[in-house]
């Protein structure tokens, strides 16, 4: 993945006030940190177990991070009957939710036509636990949402999940159900270089891009509601608006962020709200109807963080985002 993302940002290195910038993201088919839990021990069974009784999800939803414990991880190839697993298995593939425009974590690479990245590689996790074969991206169907279909296809089961940098809240639990925090994300502005934006104050009538239905916008609105607000449907927008001088900052996810920084390095990222505001946890949504899957998918994601996994695909992130943080696994956090 390092080698060809590589030369998707070369690509884009020059787009800046010299370079056209929809023309360069057209070219790559781009335009439109914590918990306290202990991990249980997550076992391989030859027997199909049995699933746990799954408690209902209470309306006032305390802690949004707070999933369902997981079940031991059957045999692959060998799904409890009457499972959502099984239907998957029978189906011959997973179908995935995942943006195609986000470097790094999921982005469309221009040699393949292959969308690739840090989410990607769990969804592969996921088949390979399903599927009792040698080549689990086989089973992995792509399918590319925008930020307000993220939870939309779970409900209407256009896909199997989404993992998709979805931001955990109560709200949206009550729409979806999500698994165990996979990755926490703090959200930051993205700004041209020289901007007059030092602090939170020089927002005030600035006008600044975000991703419509997102967490970003309901933080902006809460916290800076002076700011004109610029919703678009996809991050890329966002980064093309401010490229052409459109609006003055984007207000997104540093996991975004410092990829678009690597596109194009008259862009700088700038944290000027409170931490405690703006960290995000990612959850993968899966539809209400099927919660013995969410527990399977945390048995998954226990077995990426224990195993050194989850480590290995984080540090291969970095690599390829060079300004990224380095990171532990969230720990994951379980209902009573």
């Amino acid at each position: 993945m390092a080698t060809a993302f590589s030369l998707a940002a070369v690509t884009l290195a020059g787009c800046g006030p010299h370079t056209d910038s929809r023309d360069a993201l057209e070219a790559i088919g781009q335009l439109p940190r914590e918990a306290t839990a202990t991990t249980p021990a997550v076992a391989n069974t030859t027997a199909t177990p049995t699933p746990t009784p799954i408690p209902q999800r209470a309306a006032d939803c305390n802690d949004a991070r707070e999933s369902f414990a997981p079940d031991p991880l059957p045999p692959a190839g060998e799904m409890p009957a009457g499972s959502y697993m099984e239907t998957i298995l029978k189906n011959g593939h997973l179908s995935v939710g995942v943006d195609e425009n986000t470097l790094g974590l999921a982005y469309r690479n221009p040699e393949t036509g292959n969308i690739e990245g840090f989410e990607v590689k769990l969804a592969v996790e996921i088949a390979r636990h399903i599927f009792a074969d040698n080549d689990p991206e086989a089973h992995v169907d792509e399918v590319p949402v925008l930020t307000d279909e993220k939870v939309s296809a779970v409900r209407e089961a256009t896909v199997d999940l989404t993992i998709d940098a979805i931001t955990m809240s109560c709200d949206r639990w009550q729409l979806v159900d999500f698994s165990t925090e996979y990755y926490t994300a703090d959200q930051q502005f993205l700004v041209r270089s020289g901007s007059p934006i030092k602090t939170e104050s020089d927002l005030v009538g600035r006008r600044v891009c975000v991703t419509s239905d997102s967490s970003s916008e309901k933080i902006m609105t809460k916290r800076v509601p002076n700011a004109e607000l610029v919703p678009v449907a996809s991050r890329t927008e966002c980064l093309v608006a401010l490229q052409e001088g459109e609006v003055d900052a984007y207000f997104g996810h540093d996991s975004f962020l410092y990829g678009m920084t690597e596109q194009d390095r008259t862009l700088k990222v700038m944290p000027l709200l409170p931490q405690a505001e703006t960290l995000s946890h990612y959850g993968i949504a899966v539809n209400k109807e099927h919660p013995e899957f969410v527990r399977f998918v945390n048995a998954v994601l226990d077995e990426l963080r224990q195993d050194g996994t989850w480590s290995d695909f984080h540090e291969q992130l970095v690599d390829d985002l060079p300004d990224l943080p380095p990171a532990d696994p969230p720990k994951p956090r379980y209902r009573d």
